[in-house]
């Protein structure tokens, strides 16, 4: 059984797609990845219950086929995670 996106799957998908845009093309490392997610979820109460296991959603979203790793150089959205993404702003928007 596939687990569904959450909220912090998306934060994780929208740095990827944001620091790629802004930087050029170039991908984001882990560290970066990390430190971004860290800061962008700081106010949530993730820290403390536990649901925001940057390790796992990682692993979930590399094996589910919305980020990928290019040797080590970085993480990248697939057009898997892009589409995903992008439907997400898109309700976003429509619930507005």
């Amino acid at each position: 059984m596939q687990r569904l996106l959450d909220k912090y799957d998306y934060i994780l998908l929208d740095i990827i797609y944001t620091y790629k845009k802004n930087n050029k093309n170039q991908l984001i490392k882990l560290s970066q990845l990390e430190a971004n997610y860290w800061t962008r979820i700081e106010r949530d109460d993730a820290r403390d219950n536990h649901t925001a296991q940057l390790g796992e959603r990682i692993a979930h979203l590399y094996l589910s086929g919305y980020i990928l790793n290019k040797s080590g150089v970085g993480y990248n959205l697939t057009r898997k995670g892009k589409e995903e993404l992008l439907d997400e702003r898109m309700e976003k928007v429509e619930r507005i």
